[in-house]
């Protein structure tokens, strides 16, 4: 999507968010960011936080900071309640205004399925978080089920366009993360790649923890 879609949508969706994840993609959180091996004083970078869904999961002793597009969504992440510090603030994740080598982990939920460039995105953590950091992605994507690629291939538009709920969620249906991981050069190890198979083509998923080996 493009970001102003991007931007309306999920302003437009925010103070549902979490009841609709709640319903079709839970995923418990503290397993997800524990997969990171926090360590005090760390810095981490959740792309996109969203409503901050991850953030009651983050451990006291490190810092966070949430980066999301939606003013809306930051909003409602605002309401979490957190025991880390954390610092929340609008930015386009396939352009981040952050140092190159600025965070020690990285953390991903249902991000990537939605930007227009996921591979720009991924390029842009990777850019920001130092060597060998460990990154966590939590997401939508397309599933290695011939069958249900079908239906994921008949939800395509509707899911991109008008959304599920209507106008709330929006996202690429056919989010390729075999391709994204494996197939795109990126100078990454895949640590853990667990797939979230379903016969309903709206609840295929993955999470994933991977190590950043750039130079």
């Amino acid at each position: 999507m493009q970001i102003d879609q991007v931007i309306e949508t999920y302003n437009y969706g925010a103070a549902n968010y979490d009841v609709i994840m709640q319903r079709y993609w839970h995923v418990e959180r503290e397993p997800f960011i524990n997969s990171l091996n926090l360590n005090s004083g760390q810095t981490v970078l959740d792309a996109a936080v969203g409503t901050g869904l991850n953030l009651p999961a983050y451990p006291p002793y490190v810092h966070v900071t949430g980066v999301d597009l939606s003013e809306g969504m930051l909003d409602e992440a605002r309401k979490k309640y957190v025991s880390a510090n954390v610092t929340l603030k609008v930015a386009d994740l396939q352009n981040l205004d952050f140092p190159d080598n600025s965070f020690d982990a990285a953390a991903s939920g249902f991000t990537l399925c939605v930007v227009d460039d996921p591979v720009r995105a991924l390029q842009e953590i990777l850019r920001v978080t130092k060597q060998n950091t460990l990154i966590a992605i939590l997401d939508y994507c397309k599933s290695r089920n011939p069958e249900v690629q079908k239906w994921q291939e008949l939800i395509k538009d509707a899911a991109l366009n008008l959304g599920f709920p209507t106008g709330k969620i929006k996202w690429n249906a056919l989010m390729d993360y075999d391709e994204l991981i494996y197939g795109s050069n990126l100078p990454i190890e895949v640590l853990q790649d667990n797939r979230i198979e379903s016969s309903n083509p709206f609840c295929c998923g993955c999470q994933l923890l991977i190590r950043n080996l750039k130079n």
